[in-house]
């Protein structure tokens, strides 16, 4: 069809389109992004890790602590890196930072106010010791961290518990301390960034959870999963608490259960959604499952998110809040292991307003595929530091620390 043909059919039809603008307007549609549903990697850690923390505060993504394999003696990582999150998502030139005091794997790390907590774990010294310890330290300006300090020590020590900031307090939640704990206890964050002393809260978790996860929605706290003591394997059941205005807690109360049972999953939350990515049972799982906080405290039924690109556990995950722009939440995913690999992978995807993974493209990238396609799972090999490894009795008889 002739230029004149087509604008004369145009008019015809009452379409006060110039071909200019036609023209103008096709290409702009072809440069729009397209959304592609998978994971991205990014630049890896320096150390490999796996039971570290994670979190991102300030603009930059940490990675605290953790197990690089070696033996037990020589795993336990004292060592805390950073990078700076770029526009586009990626992370950039890790650094390495002032250390913990202490090496520490199977630990939480949160942020608040400009500092960042390391919480509970394990480490080595003469054998397996349980730590009740907490350390913080000041974000500085340029993203690097002031020296680690202790601050209140925990009632008991906790091995893999989960740890939540809410209404200006640090909670910690389950673990192992020679038992799986079913225990919750609170500290007040002070105004220097201290901690007032912890107390036990009597609302208890429903069940014992060990080396599960948590997710926090507005005043609603979610466990999702764990190891079960007596016959090994994972849970999928998943409980939900409510945070009072005094720092409380309502009664926990059961909630949909995931698809899969599992445990040394990572588990996160972004919006409205909680998500449960890999972990263990019957072998390592690259499968990432996805619920919806309701306005009255459940979750939605999970359901399946796009998988990791490779199965593994222990991985640290942190998010990203959205700028005051409204742009997408990022997900970022750090290490871990499989089969008595210590990883350094860093991963992250977007979890846009429908709580898809993926991340947006351009059409040429975008016609591609995803950058990381997700691998089978692997035959099950658990040379890892188990959940076993706990239960030494070194561990086990430790005084707190």
């Amino acid at each position: 069809m002739t230029t004149r043909l087509l604008h004369r059919n145009l008019l015809a039809a009452g379409l006060l389109i110039t071909l200019p603008s036609l023209l103008l307007w096709n290409c702009t549609r072809s440069s729009e992004p397209a959304w592609v549903v998978g994971w991205r990697a990014t630049e890896p850690l320096i150390v490999p890790r796996t039971g570290a923390g994670a979190v991102v505060a300030s603009g930059h993504l940490y990675a605290v602590g953790g197990i690089r394999g070696g033996g037990l003696e020589q795993g336990f990582v004292k060592s805390v890196e950073f990078a700076a999150i770029q526009p586009d998502g990626s992370v950039k030139d890790w650094r390495l930072t002032n250390s913990l005091t202490v090496p520490r794997g199977f630990l939480k790390a949160v942020s608040f106010n400009g500092f960042i907590y390391a919480v509970g774990g394990e480490t080595y010294r003469d054998g397996l010791v349980l730590l009740n310890t907490v350390e913080r330290a000041k974000i500085l300006p340029n993203g690097s961290l002031g020296p680690w300090e202790s601050v209140s020590p925990m009632n008991t020590p906790r091995r893999s518990p989960s740890a939540v900031i809410a209404h200006n307090s640090l909670y910690a939640i389950g673990g192992y301390n020679g038992l799986f704990l079913k225990s919750v206890e609170r500290a007040a964050i002070l105004p220097d960034g201290s901690l007032g002393p912890w107390q036990f809260l009597p609302a208890n978790l429903t069940t014992d959870r060990y080396i599960h996860g948590a997710g926090h929605v507005g005043d609603y706290i979610y466990i999702v999963g764990g190891h079960i003591q007596d016959i090994g394997g994972g849970k999928n059941s998943t409980e939900w608490t409510k945070v009072q205005p005094d720092g409380s807690l309502s009664p926990w109360q059961v909630t949909e259960t995931t698809r899969t049972p599992r445990f040394l999953a990572s588990t996160i939350s972004a919006g409205p959604f909680v998500f449960t990515l890999g972990g263990f049972q019957d072998g390592y799982l690259s499968s990432v499952e996805r619920a919806q906080s309701l306005p009255d405290g459940p979750l939605t039924p999970w359901t399946d998110a796009a998988p990791l690109p490779q199965p593994r556990e222990g991985a640290a995950a942190a998010v990203e809040e959205p700028s005051e722009s409204g742009a997408d939440r990022r997900i970022y995913l750090l290490g871990g292991s499989r089969a008595g690999d210590y990883l350094q992978a860093v991963e992250w995807a977007v979890v846009n307003n429908r709580g898809e993974l993926g991340y947006w493209a351009s059409p040429a990238s975008s016609s591609r595929g995803s950058s990381l396609q997700p691998a089978a799972p692997a035959a099950p090999a658990p040379a890892r530091p188990t959940p076993e490894a706990a239960h030494s009795p070194m561990g086990v008889n430790a005084p707190p620390r």
